[in-house]
């Protein structure tokens, strides 16, 4: 008999409804919001036995009674990456859906594709797929410690890994060179993929590599990167959340040093 399970997700911005109080992800469109007007849905059939019904609220949408809007982000450490991963996919799909309304050629509007995963303009007949934008992450090693960095953005003085977008006409690992060289002055070598996260605020995919410290001093670029520095796992700043592939690798590799 084939199962009919259907996955429900309610956003509001890059927020979903739980229970109040705990992780518990709302499965049933609650009764206060059957009169409230909805900015985007889609229901997606993911494979043979299950689909995925998404519906995105304005930000002004408050929580039903009994319920509470979570940042989608802060589930990550709480629950397992075969839960996390459909919602992070239904909150990429609305993203793009939000930005893909009119046709980027000749700026008729677009309607879903029947038979993909795309939107098709109304008058030119343009396909538009979802973006993805792909960003490295780079753990660079230098003996028994790791470079950590601490980017302007970081407000609440979190150190985290060397990130950024690739560019057009680069692989990865020439991403990997570029960007450690830009912000933090070092050169690097013996590049090696270890994982990838989807990162749907927006449209992000992150993909996580190490590298070895070749030659330079640190020399951060104070514009991205204001602090910066090797750390050992008996000393080291505030980490990223436990959840994040940046916090996934560090962990990792702090656990490997510490068994050397």
């Amino acid at each position: 008999m084939m199962n009919n399970t259907k996955n429900i997700f309610i956003f509001r911005g890059n927020e979903i409804l739980v229970e109040s109080g705990s992780n518990s992800i709302v499965t049933q469109k609650p009764a206060q919001l059957e009169s409230v007007a909805i900015v985007d849905s889609l229901n997606e059939k993911t494979n043979c036995h299950e689909s995925t019904y998404s519906i995105a609220f304005s930000p002004s949408t408050p929580a039903p009674k009994g319920t509470e809007w979570r940042q989608v982000r802060t589930l990550l450490a709480s629950n397992p990456e075969s839960t996390t991963q459909p919602i992070l996919k239904a909150l990429a799909l609305l993203n793009w859906r939000s930005t893909s309304r009119f046709c980027g050629r000749c700026g008729a509007l677009t309607e879903d594709k029947n038979d993909e995963i795309a939107r098709i303009c109304s008058k030119c007949g343009l396909v538009i797929y979802p973006r993805l934008s792909p960003a490295i992450l780079a753990l660079v090693t230098k003996g028994d410690q790791i470079l950590l960095a601490r980017n302007a953005a970081f407000t609440s003085g979190i150190f985290s890994l060397i990130a950024g977008f690739l560019e057009t006409g680069e692989n990865f690992e020439t991403c990997v060179r570029r960007e450690v060289l830009e912000e933090m002055g070092i050169e690097v070598d013996d590049i090696v993929y270890l994982g990838s996260q989807p990162w749907p605020f927006p449209d992000s995919l992150m993909i996580g590599f190490q590298a070895a410290w070749k030659s330079g001093d640190i020399k951060p670029d104070g514009v991205e990167i204001i602090e910066a520095g090797w750390f050992s796992p008996d000393r080291h700043p505030s980490l990223p959340p436990i959840g994040s592939l940046s916090r996934k690798l560090i962990d990792n590799a702090f656990n490997k040093i510490s068994q050397m």
